[in-house]
């Protein structure tokens, strides 16, 4: 198994290393990714550690993801912003993550953005929906980013230590096993905090109701 890993990870390093364009094709797959959130952005992150060494790599990543969400971003607030309110009312788990992020502040956003198990993609279309602050989004989602970047960096950049030390690789499950626990966490925190929100919501319109009648 850990050898069929191995082959896979050499052949993507030397797929990137054979793209036209030297640092561009690794700024340009991360790009990509924050368009299309169906590629696997860690294993891109990692792979341009591996490819350019750390620094770069992580340069290269870091820009490339975010200059993509905030393309994203800009398109759907100032272009696609009724056909996914259309879609966002379509979509029940669209209107929970609305509840949930519509009194964050910037510094819990970026932590959201830091979690490689929370969908990302769809916060990103959402904030641009209630119309956030670009420069508030993108010192949100740059902090969060660069996050996920610099761990998943640090492995790539020593993935063969990585593959031939069992530590390591007990050490890097337990890291995405914690990650996975913190954004389900997180995720029920929005959830019930929101709900309660609603809550008291309904609440006051009721009160507001019977002192007008």
């Amino acid at each position: 198994m850990l050898t069929s890993l191995e082959q896979r990870i050499i052949q993507l390093i030397e797929w990137l290393q054979e793209l036209p364009g030297g640092p561009w094709a690794g700024l340009g797959a991360p790009f990509l990714e924050a368009i299309f959130p169906f590629l696997p952005l860690v294993l891109i992150i990692s792979a341009n550690a591996a490819t350019y060494g750390f620094w770069l790599g992580s340069f290269l990543s870091w820009i490339g993801n975010l200059l993509g969400t905030v393309l994203v971003f800009t398109a759907v607030r100032y272009v696609f912003r009724k056909p996914m309110t259309r879609w966002l009312k379509k979509h029940k788990q669209g209107v929970y993550w609305l509840e949930r992020i519509n009194h964050m502040s910037p510094v819990s956003l970026g932590f959201l953005y830091s979690l490689p198990f929370i969908p990302v993609s769809l916060i990103t279309y959402l904030l641009a929906l209630i119309q956030m602050p670009i420069r508030t989004f993108v010192l949100a989602a740059g902090f969060g980013k660069l996050l996920v970047v610099i761990i998943f960096s640090v492995i790539g950049d020593q993935w063969e230590e990585f593959i031939q030390s069992p530590f390591r690789l007990t050490m890097l499950g337990l890291l995405l096993f914690v990650l996975w626990a913190i954004s389900r966490g997180l995720e029920e925190l929005l959830k019930r905090r929101a709900f309660k929100k609603r809550n008291e919501q309904l609440t006051r319109e009721r009160q507001t109701k019977r002192h007008t009648t």
